[in-house]
């Protein structure tokens, strides 16, 4: 019976391996004495082997899409380290991004930092006082690439949301955002 609470109840990894030791254990005790639970026995040594090998199988998947991603020029940048000219695969709105996909500019992106800034120092002015500069700051950094090609881009912002947020980074990315098509060119460079 230990067995098989191990396979079920220890998740992946350690649990599995402890479900199929349990399992062999009583599949030898059940020889040696007649007892009951043999089903119980095998059964946990099907779940913790079919646990182990979905265990394997995301691991060695993970390792594929980050040396996929890593042989594409594609890194996850925490977004305090962002810059102008980074070029970001994928963008979506949340209230909390920490790292972005960046990539060459050559491959299909679908937005591009054009402008960075930070807050001198100081106290935390305020959410609305925060959010007012950064938009107003983001929309004059714009203009320059504000041709016909770039109308229908969306300006997003990241920016320090709390006093927390202040304190650790004050500074603002500023994100040109093309929500029709990816693009294989900088808007900046």
């Amino acid at each position: 019976m230990g067995a098989l609470v191990a396979s079920i109840c220890g998740g992946l990894g350690i649990g599995s391996l402890l479900g199929i030791g349990f399992g062999i254990a009583a599949l030898v005790q059940i020889k040696r004495r007649p007892q009951k639970g043999r089903g119980l026995a095998i059964s946990a040594l099907v779940i913790s082997g079919l646990t182990l090998v979905v265990t394997i199988a995301v691991i060695i998947g993970a390792f594929i899409n980050e040396a996929r991603d890593s042989a594409a020029g594609i890194e996850d940048v925490d977004v305090a380290e962002l810059k102008a000219g980074d070029c970001i695969g994928d963008v979506s709105e949340s209230s909390a991004i920490s790292d972005l996909p960046t990539m060459p500019c050559s491959q299909p992106h679908m937005a591009e930092v054009y402008h960075v800034f930070t807050f001198p120092s100081g106290s935390y002015p305020g959410s609305t006082a925060v959010v007012t500069e950064s938009e107003e700051r983001c929309s004059a950094a714009f203009e320059p690439y504000s041709t016909t090609q770039n109308e229908d881009m969306d300006i997003y912002y990241l920016y320090p949301r709390n006093v927390l947020d202040w304190q650790r980074d004050r500074g603002v990315t500023c994100i040109a955002v093309d929500p029709t098509e990816t693009r294989t060119t900088s808007l900046v460079k």
